[in-house]
């Protein structure tokens, strides 16, 4: 007893304290996996009572990677005498076996048979697996061909939006502009996504139709400000082109008072002359968030602008304030689960969802303003 007491202390006083293993070499715990594998599928029989083991092994294989060791388990499975929901559920995660391989054909040839007369809960499965299959391989026109067909109307309506705008795309680049402007039709008709009317207006613009680019792009911001930072640069071009500038300047006075963005700002500080009877005003307002430390580029601007401050001191303040802005740039995330990206994606490739990644300074923008 007091021999287990001391061990016991010495491990409280020195808890790195006993038996130590070597490292190398490292040799796994069976130099034939497979076989091993082969046993276990030759023992345990599937049957009711351990079909829950066995999808749980499949899964587990599928999570580390071991694709072909999943497919083995599921299609062993899919032998034995299982009641018909029960191959269901098999076939499903067969499938997504297959999909995570990167089998697309495979996975689809399975789901395909499976969207009508397999139950509504693997039906339901095979349904969205068979769409986020269709997504990677961007068969936009089949992926919207199956929304329509087995869809719930009115659910997923930014995903299928989103679909016809992707298919848009394609269309416009293969010259088929009548067929790309019918699929932005049926795009803004499902959904008001800001993403609808920014295609819209791109198309518009490769055509000469800039006015009405320029009313696409503004109807764009109205369903969401927060997309201000990929459609300001088309809206100061497009105003340029027709002359527009005084409008685009009233209407980002507007929009600022809304949506106090910084680039938004920073636009109007260039429409904006010294003898301009808000010229003031928008120079306070610029002073204020340069102090705040809020804004990398308005600080450069800031430190430009200053007279005195000489050349040299200016030309090391703006080298210092690109090294650190390179550290801290503004990034998007995906406000549904946070993931990070240096550009826009108009798809989440952690949450599948679409249209979820915005500007972190917008974002932060926004919600300042709706609180």
């Amino acid at each position: 007893m007091i021999s287990l007491l001391k061990q016991a202390i010495q491990r409280l006083v020195n808890p790195m304290s006993g038996p130590r293993f070597q490292l190398d070499p490292f040799e796994p715990l069976s130099a034939q996996p497979d076989r091993e594998l082969d046993v276990l599928l030759e023992r345990l029989a599937v049957d009711e009572d351990t079909l829950e083991i066995h999808l749980a092994l499949g899964e587990l294989f599928r999570k580390r990677g071991q694709i072909d060791r999943a497919i083995r388990v599921h299609e062993a499975m899919l032998e034995a005498d299982l009641s018909e929901s029960d191959t269901s559920r098999v076939r499903v995660e067969l499938a997504q076996d297959f999909f995570s391989g990167g089998f697309l054909g495979h996975a689809e040839s399975i789901l395909e048979s499976m969207i009508v007369g397999d139950g509504m809960l693997d039906s339901a499965r095979a349904f969205r697996l068979w769409l986020a299959v269709l997504e990677r391989e961007q068969e936009w026109e089949r992926a919207i061909e199956l929304v329509q067909k087995y869809g719930q109307a009115g659910s997923g309506s930014i995903r299928l939006a989103n679909f016809y705008c992707e298919l848009a795309i394609k269309l416009s680049h293969e010259g088929q502009t009548a067929e790309a402007r019918q699929a932005l039709k049926e795009a803004r008709r499902v959904s008001d996504s800001a993403r609808t009317y920014l295609v819209s207006a791109e198309l518009d613009t490769t055509q000469g139709n800039y006015h009405r680019a320029i009313r696409w792009l503004r109807d764009g911001l109205d369903r969401d400000v927060r997309r201000i930072d990929v459609i300001l640069p088309a809206l100061k071009r497009l105003s340029r082109l027709t002359g527009g500038e005084a409008n685009f300047r009233k209407y980002l006075e507007t929009l600022y008072q809304r949506h106090p963005s910084h680039r938004i700002l920073s636009e109007l500080l260039d429409l904006v002359g010294p003898n301009d009877p808000r010229a003031l005003q928008w120079q306070n307002e610029f002073e204020q968030i340069v102090h705040s430390g809020a804004s990398f580029e308005l600080m450069q601007r800031w430190i430009e602008q200053r007279q005195d401050i000489g050349d040299r001191a200016r030309s090391v303040l703006i080298e210092s304030l690109k090294r650190i802005k390179l550290r801290l740039s503004d990034q998007y995330q995906c406000t549904h689960c946070g993931f990070q990206s240096t550009t826009l994606l108009w798809y989440c490739p952690q949450c599948e969802r679409w249209e979820t990644l915005y500007s972190r300074h917008e974002q932060k923008t926004f919600e300042a303003s709706n609180t």
